[in-house]
């Protein structure tokens, strides 16, 4: 009685009662806002900051709580989805690329955006797969362009090479011993190969510590990533003597091997060559 009294008085005051609507409700729910194109980016991020960029693009249909439709790394490339499952605004589905690899979806229903992480994907550990899609016609084109995650690989070296030479400038030997690997190997065009960590801090705190300060050149740095491993930077660095102004200023060409373990950032191989006098 009280729901058709509801009734009535909605019909009274000119407004239909949407809420008691099955059709109403169907077209709200989270279930029906799933189906359709979307398009956007499915990105690596490693534990070093690296990104490896790709594409995702979908085709859903989806009921009450279920989920079906292909997906894949371009409109051309997809697959059929398994196991697709709906649970209010959380969609999960299972895409098998070959027999030895099944990638899991756990994306949210954000608004216009589909997106969430991935898993199975074979990185190393602490990898994040990354996923965002928008709503795409059918065409596959969308309104607006999904970024891929900013790649933090350049901005990690720098800030090590930063630490570095903040402790080299400071005679801080304690953080430069900790910032290298046992088996350091240092080639110096001068002077040669130097093996180890302990040669090479001795050689700082005799030959370095406040008689030489360094100074990367602005724009000359460069960083690749090594799978697996870490990353190597380049660059040109200078040499001043502060107080003997009279030796000048020193410039050289330098790569250094950064590995990446257990979270940590050390050098294990530098090459430093091309010394001269830097131009004025």
């Amino acid at each position: 009685m009280k729901a058709l009294r509801f009734v009535l008085s909605c019909a009274l005051f000119g407004f239909a009662p949407a809420l008691l609507s099955p059709l109403a409700l169907f077209s709200q729910s989270p279930a029906h806002g799933v189906g359709g194109k979307w398009a956007g980016v499915l990105d690596i991020v490693h534990a070093d900051g690296s990104v490896e960029p790709g594409n995702a693009f979908f085709s859903l249909s989806a009921d009450v709580s279920s989920v079906t439709g292909t997906a894949g790394e371009s409109p051309a490339k997809q697959s059929h989805i398994s196991a697709g499952t709906v649970q209010g605004s959380s969609v999960s589905f299972d895409v098998v690329v070959n027999p030895q690899i099944t990638v899991q979806f756990h994306l949210m229903l954000q608004g216009n955006r589909l997106r969430g992480t991935a898993t199975g994907i074979p990185a190393e550990e602490g990898a994040t797969i990354q996923v965002d899609t928008v709503r795409a016609d059918a065409a596959w084109q969308t309104a607006t362009a999904i970024a891929h995650v900013p790649d933090r690989l350049f901005q990690n070296i720098a800030e090590q090479d930063k630490r570095l030479f903040d402790a080299y400038n400071n005679c801080d030997l304690d953080t430069m011993g900790a910032m290298v690997t046992d088996d350091l190997e240092f080639y110096h065009d001068q002077t040669g190969l130097a093996v180890g960590k302990k040669i090479f801090v001795e050689s700082i705190k005799n030959n370095i510590c406040g008689k030489v300060q360094r100074e990367l050149v602005p724009g000359s740095m460069e960083v690749d990533r090594l799978k697996g491993y870490g990353a190597v930077e380049t660059g040109v660095h200078r040499f001043l003597h502060p107080g003997h102004e009279e030796n000048g200023i020193g410039e050289g060409k330098f790569v250094t091997v950064w590995r990446f373990k257990d979270g940590e950032w050390k050098v294990s191989r530098v090459i430093s060559y091309d010394h001269r006098s830097a131009a004025k």
